[in-house]
């Protein structure tokens, strides 16, 4: 099986259900559009095996709860940056530090590490430009933040 993903973001649970009803041929595209957005206001929070792609085979097992956060990525290339894309403190403890610089790698833009690093609410100083210094300063405040929620839980 392959490792699930939470869909936090509205505009990805939007997408999501909107590939499903998409295959059904009976309906209208304002009909799918209608139907995709009033469940995705009506879940918070969904865990996806895979992501299904519009007009596509049989579709996949899905998981639907009502609490939790940490949204996963967006594979389409066209699709703005989600400063939710994981957690970095999700993936500091569980690969170390490498494994998280092998994320923030993934982020290209200064501007996106700032607003990944201010949505995850990291303390990075807002005087650092350059992309590996901003790495580096969100893996030292994700271990901080790390480290104060281990020490708040002794």
């Amino acid at each position: 099986m392959n490792k699930a993903t939470q869909l936090w973001d509205i505009d990805k649970k939007r997408a999501f259900f909107r590939a499903f009803i998409q295959r059904e041929k009976k309906l209208e595209s304002a009909a799918t559009e209608k139907l995709a957005e009033a469940l995705a206001k009506a879940v918070n929070m969904m865990r996806v095996w895979e992501m299904p792609e519009p007009e596509a085979a049989p579709a996949p097992a899905a998981t639907v709860t009502a609490k939790g956060k940490s949204p996963a990525a967006d594979a389409s290339p066209n699709a703005p940056f989600d400063p939710y894309a994981f957690s970095a403190i999700v993936v500091l403890a569980k690969t170390g530090k490498d494994g998280l610089m092998k994320r923030l790698a993934e982020i290209k833009s200064a501007e996106h590490l700032k607003a990944f690093a201010e949505a995850q609410h990291l303390a990075v100083n807002p005087s650092v430009k350059k992309l590996d210094d901003l790495r580096r300063a969100i893996v030292a405040a994700t271990e901080q933040r790390l480290a104060d929620r281990k020490a708040a839980a002794s």
